[in-house]
């Protein structure tokens, strides 16, 4: 594995590079960093994996603690990033927040990516009716909660967003702090981020990325599948169904790893014959 920091306007973003293969950029999600997807290994025999650190997360530190959260500088760094490592179209996935990322970097910067597993990108504006309400309510009463009672917030919002396994393991003291820190940045920074963020369909659909919805087979009728049918429905196409819930790359990462594996070829596939 190799690392290094690139330095970005208003950040340096900690980065990590592993194995050999077709360029896979992984998105991480609200409170994570570069070590959150044990996916990573599991794939690096095929792929050359990338992982880093997003602006206010774990080691890729902000110039301004104050800086208020755009969707479009993560893309634009995650845009940065690609092309100081790479020259050729990258695979790219992300989850929850991360999806987020990812789908603003197929508008913004197409030519970066050649496709994107979307996994339950958490944005109330795709939805309709009383679905948006929710997915608004959701963001809002997280923030109210954390505010008020602090990591407590997190479980009724686990519990809405289909997450039945919340144990953590053993860490070290350092490491604990650096994901405390990160769920801070989550919910005071990046989730109002999440609330006023609208992704331009059209573009999303103009684009020559090949774009796929993921969903969690868990989750079905949760709000976290309901963004990711909400996105097939925009693109008219369907979810791709993954084990597990909203975190099943973490839960199950020998068989998330398989199954993404095997969307990216069969993409690739479709994409050669056509």
């Amino acid at each position: 594995m190799k690392h290094g920091v690139l330095e970005v306007p208003g950040a340096k973003l900690y980065y990590e590079v592993r194995g050999s293969g077709p360029i896979l950029l992984m998105i991480h999600g609200g409170n994570g960093d570069a070590e959150s997807y044990p996916i990573t290994d599991r794939l690096s025999d095929r792929y050359t994996v990338i992982t880093y650190d997003r602006r206010g997360h774990s080691r890729s530190r902000l110039e301004d603690p104050n800086e208020n959260y755009q969707v479009s500088a993560h893309s634009d760094d995650a845009s940065r990033l690609l092309a100081a490592l790479t020259d050729e179209p990258a695979h790219v996935f992300g989850c929850s927040s991360g999806a987020v990322i990812g789908l603003d970097l197929a508008i913004r910067h197409p030519a970066q990516i050649r496709m994107l597993v979307a996994h339950e990108p958490p944005i109330p504006q795709l939805l309709a009716g009383s679905d948006r309400t929710k997915g608004f309510e959701s963001l809002e009463n997280l923030e109210k909660q954390y505010k008020r009672s602090g990591l407590q917030a997190l479980e009724a919002f686990a519990k809405a967003m289909g997450i039945t396994s919340t144990a953590q393991p053993d860490r070290p003291k350092t490491r604990t702090e650096q994901l405390m820190a990160n769920i801070d940045y989550f919910i005071l920074s990046e989730v109002p981020g999440l609330r006023e963020y609208s992704p331009d369909i059209g573009r999303l659909k103009a684009s020559p990325v090949t774009v796929v919805p993921a969903g969690g087979i868990d989750s079905p009728g949760c709000l976290p599948y309901r963004y990711a049918k909400a996105l097939a429905d925009h693109l008219k196409t369907k979810v791709v169904d993954f084990l597990g819930n909203h975190v099943g790359c973490v839960l199950y990462p020998e068989e998330f790893a398989e199954k993404l594996d095997m969307v990216f070829r069969r993409c690739n596939n479709k994409n050669t014959k056509g």
